[in-house]
C-alpha cells in the first residue's frame, strides 16, 4: 500500500502539470458552409448554398475546403490560414496550400487568385463580423459580405 501510496505522489506532478488544450472561439468553432456573397461595388448577389465551400475553423486556424469543381470557381485543393478574432474583428493571414509532400507551400500574391472561391481576396484580410452565432455568421470585408450557415 505504501509503494502505491509512493509512486501516487511521484506521479503527481506530471498529473498537474498536463494541460488538455482547448479552443476558446465560442461560437466561431465548427464547419461553415458559404451559401452567399455580395460583391459591394455593384450590389450583385452571388447564391452559393448549391456548391461545397467551405471553412472549418478550430483553434488559431481556418481549413479551406471545397471548390472541387472548375465550374465552381475551384481547383481541388485545401488550404490554411491564421486567424486572430476579437471582438467584431477577424484577420485571416498567412496562407498555405495543404501539400504535405512540398512543405504546405505559402499562398503568395501570384497565387492569390487560388484561395478566391473562399471570399478572400489579400494575404492578410479583415472582415468585420456581423453576424456570428450558433447558425449563421456574416463577414464583411472591403470588397465582398460572406454569409455562412454552420454545418
Amino acid at each position: 500500500m505504501k509503494k502505491l501510496l509512493y509512486l501516487l505522489i511521484a506521479f503527481l506532478p506530471f498529473l498537474i502539470s498536463c494541460d488538455l488544450e482547448t479552443s476558446d472561439n465560442g461560437d466561431f468553432d465548427g464547419y461553415w458552409h458559404l451559401v452567399g456573397v455580395d460583391t459591394l461595388a455593384n450590389a450583385k448577389h452571388k447564391d452559393l448554398s448549391q456548391q461545397r465551400i467551405f471553412w472549418a475553423v478550430q483553434f488559431h486556424l481556418i481549413q479551406l475546403r471545397g471548390a472541387e469543381r472548375k465550374d465552381e470557381g475551384g481547383n481541388g485543393r485545401e488550404y490554411y490560414e491564421q486567424f486572430k478574432l476579437e471582438q467584431s474583428r477577424l484577420t485571416l493571414s498567412n496562407p498555405h496550400e495543404k501539400d504535405r509532400e512540398a512543405g504546405d507551400p505559402v499562398i503568395t500574391e501570384e497565387r492569390l487568385g487560388e484561395i478566391r472561391p473562399y471570399g478572400i481576396n489579400a494575404l492578410t484580410e479583415h472582415f468585420d463580423v456581423l453576424c456570428l452565432n450558433k447558425d449563421e455568421m456574416i463577414l464583411k470585408s472591403s470588397t465582398l459580405q460572406l454569409q455562412f450557415r454552420k454545418q
